[in-house]
């Protein structure tokens, strides 16, 4: 038993070792990063695909990619809000971007990914067919998207050379209808 013990102890300082030098390398990484973009006027984007349409959104706001065990659904909520899914024993809301930006597009999954979003402020997850990976694009090369009827040209920055529709993180964590704050019969609480 005492064994046990004294190796999950070593395993712990380990571990914590192993945190903080993840942590540090993380940071010269991100300066190493920064510097290169300012050099280029790039900037590194992660990209997913959503039906039949391919999305890029700025690593600066995404914490995590992940295929979750299970999206709990939440009953009277708006159709673009999926649910909820538990991350390391918090909540995240899930949302369906295609039904909240009216593209027309139906996620093709059955068993859905998703990118986590988060600043200071705000945090939910974008449900995504799938992730196409981190590529940087120059600002010069992202064109401005024509005027539409849907939501999108709201909440994006503009189109690649490809065709892929780079969306504004920061605009979808400061929407509103993403925070669900009411109860059944109407009445509201301050739960956002």
């Amino acid at each position: 038993m005492e064994t046990n013990t004294l190796d999950y102890f070593k395993r712990e300082s380990d571990r914590e070792l192993l945190r903080k030098r993840a942590e540090k390398l993380a940071l010269k990484i991100s300066a190493e990063t920064n510097e290169e973009e300012q050099k280029s006027g790039a900037r590194e984007y992660v990209f997913f695909r959503m039906g039949s349409n391919a999305y890029g959104l700025e690593t600066s706001v995404v914490k995590e990619v992940m295929i979750p065990e299970d999206i709990v659904s939440v009953p009277c909520t708006p159709d673009f809000h999926l649910g909820v899914m538990s991350v390391r024993g918090h909540l995240w809301a899930v949302v369906d971007l295609c039904v909240f930006l009216g593209t027309g597009d139906k996620l093709d999954s059955e068993k859905p990914g998703v990118v986590l979003l988060a600043d200071e402020d705000m945090e939910f997850c974008i449900a995504v067919d799938e992730v196409l990976g981190v590529m940087p694009v120059a600002d010069a090369d992202i064109k401005s998207l024509p005027d539409g009827e849907n939501l999108l040209t709201g909440f994006s920055i503009g189109l690649t050379e490809d065709r892929r529709t780079i969306l504004n993180g920061y605009a979808l964590l400061r929407e509103e209808s993403f925070i669900i704050n009411e109860f059944v019969g109407g009445s509201r609480h301050g739960l956002s």
